[in-house]
């Protein structure tokens, strides 16, 4: 969807420097953004003392700033559902403990409580029973026909606001002011799973009139969208300024209870380096996940949170991965699955962490939370040891046939030389550091690595699919990261290079297992399959697996209530009305 309004006045962000050379200019940088006349976000709380509203001061960094009709719709990357979440609220949503909980819903729907059904064909039947107590900021109350509503408005083709899972809907039918029947076309394990990124309520008494005007264009652009937001969260739209912030105030009327605190600015700030320098003067209290990286937050780790200023909090979401192309059949390490271990033990990954990550990550192998049933499943079931073991790395090299030449590179049985492409994006340092890392122990080791590093100016999505080596990323926990190694998610020039298999890995074996885990919808039954599953990728080293990539937020002394967040909640805010400032 297009971005509509006023263009942003922010400077474009640049790339994160390393902790090092942040931390050498911070002392400037403070003194400059603490000095007379400097303005800072927390100057905006009105006069009065004690008596004073509180006012909180969210610091995102300016990408993440809300486009469009993304206060329902839209980026759900970290960073970018703040905002969302705030201003609006979800069916349900996740607990600290990812425990599912209802949010404007009264209860989850279960296959036990009877309000999930699964027909023998695969067709499911989830009823929803709305809260009759919710209003949305205008003080109108919401009904089961605003669900209904903006189920219209995600499947518009016109709009293209829908999430692939809404394509599986085929219907969703209010049967009284509070209750909602959604159809399902097939199995979907997450159906009971209603965030605002799936079928969210829209005011149908505001929208609803503009919409049946069928001019897509004027419903985009409706300021309904922006700055004349009427939504169901814990804060109402006060006051929008384009590339600059949002302040939003406290809806007396929420269902949960009025929020702790009175009024909360979301500041949008260019760059990383800025919002560090900001947060370290005192006038930002909460920075959310998705605007910092473990470098980053290594500075404030030992700058500000070792000054007793705040809290950095960190949550290991992703896993940091080498994903390998496999369409080139006489790659060496498409021929032999020792290859591909023997690539792995040759990294130090744990020095990585320590290097890298400023010790604020840590080395794992699997693409779910060490918490999550299937991950202990898989571990009992007995993976490969891929421990850091140079010796036993050239051991496997010459079990699988390569032999080194002359010069001491290794060859595979035709004299080809192991020769590879080693990518990564260049907007994250920390993403160039780890290339020249993995790319030297590699080259070490006899292999020859050619680094590509993906810039901006290109089209990152086909650079990483025409790869002729190993495309280093990140993987979001939990079961739809199976959906990286499926034949239907192939990237291809006919696809325009996207979906979510980067390297063209295709298994009949895992592609039935990957669909008999989003067919289970018992959750039980469905982790068993999920371990196995697990078990196939890494006794086949489907990828090269490295370190977690973690996800980092901070926040002040003053504020009480912040928690870490969830793979499939990668949300600071879902909270914010609990949340405490003295």
């Amino acid at each position: 969807m297009s971005a509509r309004g006023p263009e942003r006045r922010h400077r474009p962000p640049g790339a994160p420097a390393t902790a090092l050379s942040v931390i050498a200019g911070l002392a400037i940088l403070v003194t400059a953004a603490c000095a007379p006349g400097a303005q800072g976000p927390g100057q905006q709380m009105p006069p009065g003392g004690a008596s004073a509203p509180t006012l909180l001061t969210m610091g995102i960094i300016a990408d993440a700033e809300p486009t469009g009709p993304e206060f329902a719709f839209g980026n759900i990357s970290a960073g970018a559902s703040e905002s969302k979440y705030l201003l609006h609220a979800p069916l349900t949503i996740y607990n600290d403990r990812a425990q599912l909980e209802p949010r404007v819903a009264q209860s989850i729907p279960t296959l036990e409580n009877g309000d999930w059904t699964v027909s023998p064909d695969g067709r499911m039947e989830v009823t929803w029973r709305l809260r009759p107590d919710v209003k949305w900021h205008d003080g109108t109350a919401m009904t089961a026909d605003d669900l209904v509503f903006g189920y219209r408005v995600a499947r518009d083709p016109e709009l293209a606001v829908a999430t692939r899972s809404i394509k599986d809907v085929d219907e969703v039918v209010a049967t009284d002011p509070h209750t909602v029947v959604v159809r399902w076309k097939q199995v979907f394990i997450y159906a009971n799973e209603m965030g605002l990124n799936a079928i969210p309520p829209l005011p149908r008494h505001l929208m609803e009139p503009l919409y049946d005007e069928s001019d897509p264009q004027a419903f985009e652009a409706s300021p309904y969208w922006s700055d004349q937001w009427v939504g169901l969260g814990p804060y109402r739209m006060q006051e929008y300024v384009r590339g600059s912030f949002i302040d939003t105030v406290a809806f007396d009327d929420y269902f949960l209870g009025r929020p702790q605190i009175d009024r909360i600015r979301i500041q949008f700030i260019g760059d990383t380096r800025s919002l560090i320098v900001t947060t370290m003067a005192g006038d930002i209290d909460v920075v959310p996940v998705g605007s910092m990286k473990a470098e980053e937050a290594f500075t404030l780790k030992t700058e500000w949170e070792a000054a007793g200023a705040g809290s950095v909090i960190i949550s290991n979401n992703k896993l940091r991965n080498a994903d390998l192309n496999w369409r080139d059949p006489s790659a060496p390490w498409v021929q032999d699955v020792r290859i591909r271990q023997a690539m792995v033990l040759l990294l130090d990954r744990q020095n990585q962490v320590e290097t890298l990550h400023n010790g604020l990550s840590a080395v794992d192998d699997i693409f779910f939370p060490r918490e999550h049933p299937a991950y202990q499943l898989a571990k009992q079931r007995g993976l490969p040891d891929l421990s850091y073991d140079v010796d036993k790395a050239h051991r496997l090299f010459q079990d699988a046939g390569l032999t080194r030449g002359p010069d001491g590179v290794y060859q595979s049985q035709t004299g080809a030389p192991f020769a590879l492409d080693v990518s990564a994006t260049g907007d994250i340092n920390t993403n160039i550091q780890e290339m020249l890392v993995i790319s030297n122990a590699w080259q070490q080791a006899g292999m020859q690595p050619n680094n590509i590093v993906i810039t901006s100016d290109k089209d990152k999505d086909e650079v990483r699919g025409r790869s002729q080596g190993a495309v280093l990323t990140s993987t979001a926990l939990g079961y739809t990261s199976f959906n990286g190694y499926i034949t239907d998610e192939i990237r291809s020039e006919s696809t325009r290079w996207k979906g979510a298999n980067i390297g063209g890995y295709t298994n009949s074996n895992y592609d039935q297992l990957r669909e008999r885990v989003f067919g289970t919808v018992a959750a039980t039954e469905r982790d068993q399959i999920a371990a196995d599953l697990i078990k196939f990728q890494l006794d086949n080293m489907v990828y090269l697996p490295l370190a977690y990539s973690p996800d980092v937020a901070a926040s002040a002394k003053t504020v009480r209530g912040v928690t870490g967040t969830l793979p499939d909640q990668r949300l600071t805010s879902w909270n914010a009305h609990l949340w405490e400032k003295s």
